[in-house]
């Protein structure tokens, strides 16, 4: 693709799990359902340790899993992976994921989303009970867990819900992994969200250098995104960079990071 061309529209994209189609040496898969989700499941083989596995849960799973490959489950041996995905065979649930990983802005926070017209935004907050509480339970049912090394993941507006999680409810997870957090869908409330902040668990915070938002018109930047690093200056976070990948590339780019990040 040459520079300067709009990239291609992911989220009409087919999940084609292909890393479901050949036996993995290193962990076995399987699919559970909540009604409106799916949870894609990698559980290491052999034995837990005593405490249990640390699990890495990844927002936006159908595309996770998509493109996760079995090098990286090389990666990640001894940890469970915990795609939550929807009940789409697309990689993203657009209007879904909108409205679940934005964060909320006063008493209720569900309003209109400013950005795209005809979306609704905020519903983070609830998202996040959600997530702590049903799809959690039905991800970890039967299977040993160490609940004190839990990691959340999430790329775009999974990485805005990610910091948002981090900020406000720093004990759901035992670490957090944002990569190329959309803060610029609202860059005065993430700031006020992080003045106010007292998280103390351990962040991974990555983008890239040349990445714009999806479907953006325009070269590449040559830096990485204001927003993010001056919200990175203020959390005395600093970001990894993934140099001159576009925005969909840092998702996949993140996972040998984020693997080892979520191994402790």
């Amino acid at each position: 693709m040459q520079k300067g061309k709009v990239g291609p529209d992911h989220a009409t994209h087919a999940a084609r799990m292909q890393i479901f189609d050949v036996r993995q040496d290193s962990h076995d898969l399987s699919e559970r359902q909540v009604p409106g989700h799916r949870l894609f499941i990698a559980v290491p083989r052999g034995p837990a340790p005593e405490a249990g596995w640390p699990v890495l849960y990844m927002l936006d799973g159908n595309a996770a899993f998509d493109f996760l490959t079995p090098g990286d489950l090389e990666v990640g041996r001894g940890l469970m992976l915990v795609g939550v995905g929807y009940d789409t065979d697309r990689q993203f649930s657009r209007e879904r994921r909108t409205f679940d990983f934005t964060p909320p802005d006063g008493p209720d926070g569900v309003r209109p989303d400013h950005v795209h017209e005809g979306r609704m935004a905020g519903g983070a907050g609830r998202f996040l009970d959600l997530l702590t509480g049903p799809l959690r339970a039905e991800a970890e049912r039967g299977l040993p867990v160490d609940p004190a090394r839990r990691t959340l993941w999430g790329h775009s507006f999974g990485g805005l819900f990610t910091l948002f999680a981090y900020l406000t409810r720093s004990e759901a997870f035992a670490r957090f992994a944002a990569i190329s957090p959309s803060v610029w869908w609202d860059e005065g409330l993430m700031q006020r969200i992080a003045k106010d902040a007292r998280a103390n668990a351990p962040l991974l915070l990555a983008l890239s250098d040349a990445e714009k938002r999806s479907g953006a018109d325009g070269p590449p930047p040559d830096g990485p995104a204001p927003a993010t690093m001056a919200l990175a200056a203020a959390l005395s976070c600093r970001p990894e960079i993934l140099p001159g990948l576009r925005h969909i590339d840092t998702l996949a780019a993140s996972f040998p990071l984020a693997l080892r990040f979520a191994q402790g």
